[in-house]
């Protein structure tokens, strides 16, 4: 019986032990950064994501005072950003009183170190007042990287021009995903819902419970369609497909019952308790709400199951009528093979 509760009181102890002397110990000495090739840093991050979650890589520019606009594109090409895909923007806010601009072979961007002294800097520009004196005050450039426009239209309209009568006709796909979602039982009821609704596939962002196989029920959803988890923000804009819309399902868009979905859509949804950053429905093509009655909030699972069914029935009633509009334009078949019933006259 000792033995037994001691036992179960040691490990307590060591623990307590262990809180009291990480309490005791203190850092001394003054914080400062590693040390990093290049006189520049530039900070990037895609549309929708937090520049505090960006990357970093050094620019050392041919000229102190400004970085050309060359000079950043290389940077980012090296960095393995898919300039085809995106383009950077630049923060700028002497002559348009501030917004973002595309950074071209032709732009200029002032280096022009901030002062300790300087108030009117915001914070991130002013020198840390812990840092060394002997440090290098490095300049630092933020770039968010934007989508270029990409028309499948227009590359399907000149495929069939160049294509003989086999050429297949253009389809529609649709997948669905949860931005920072809590729970794995959500995930897989959503996962369930988007094989039965017509799927191709189902994603997370930023998930916050462990990647284990989520087996929510006997149909093997996971062998039929493919869950595709994403790190961060910046893994899902790299692997999105092309010519697809993003669709944001939150509070404020456009009611569902009129919403007229992409044929080639993303839909995006928020987690349980914080739903979609400002950032990332900004970065969305659309915004789409779901109808209620007594409260606008709805499981996220439920919410996502609404949406594909809603998708679904339209795409169902879109094809009915246009069967039917086909069948009124067809003329009646004559056959041919016996004569008209008619009176005879012998």
């Amino acid at each position: 019986m000792q033995l037994t509760l001691a036992s179960r009181i040691a490990p307590r102890a060591f623990r307590c032990v262990l809180f009291a002397c990480a309490a005791e110990r203190e850092l001394h000495g003054r914080p400062c950064s590693p040390a990093i090739e290049g006189d520049v840093l530039v900070r990037y991050a895609y549309d929708g994501g937090s520049l505090l979650q960006g990357r970093l890589c050094t620019l050392t520019p041919a000229d102190a005072e400004i970085a050309t606009g060359a000079e950043l594109l290389r940077v980012l090409e090296d960095d393995g950003v898919d300039l085809e895909r995106f383009y950077p923007c630049a923060y700028e806010q002497e002559e348009s009183g501030g917004g973002w601009l595309p950074v071209t072979d032709a732009v200029a961007v002032p280096l022009v170190p901030p002062r300790a002294d300087d108030d009117t800097a915001p914070p991130s520009r002013r020198r840390w007042e812990h840092a060394p004196r002997s440090a290098p005050q490095r300049r630092r450039i933020d770039l968010k990287l934007c989508r270029r426009d990409y028309s499948v239209e227009a590359e399907t309209a000149h495929a069939y021009s160049q294509a003989g009568s086999g050429a297949l006709p253009r389809g529609s796909y649709h997948a669905i995903g949860i931005y920072g979602p809590k729970t794995e039982d959500n995930v897989g009821s959503l996962w369930r819902s988007a094989l039965q609704m017509g799927a191709a596939f189902i994603f997370t962002i930023n998930a916050r419970f462990p990647m284990q196989r989520l087996k929510t029920d006997t149909l093997q959803t996971h062998c039929r369609i493919p869950y595709i988890p994403h790190d961060k923000w910046s893994n899902f804009v790299e692997a999105a497909p092309l010519g697809a819309k993003w669709v944001a399902v939150e509070m404020g868009g456009e009611p569902l019952d009129s919403f007229e979905h992409p044929e080639r859509a993303l839909y995006i949804l928020g987690s349980e308790d914080t739903g979609l950053p400002q950032s990332v429905i900004d970065a969305c093509h659309e915004r789409v709400a779901l109808p209620s009655v007594r409260y606008s909030s709805y499981n996220v699972a439920v919410a996502g199951s609404i949406v594909l069914y809603d998708r679904l029935a339209k795409e169902r009633r879109r094809d009915a009528e246009e069967e039917a509009a086909r069948r009124a334009t067809e003329k009646p078949g004559i056959d041919l093979r016996y004569p008209a019933a008619g009176p005879r006259n012998d």
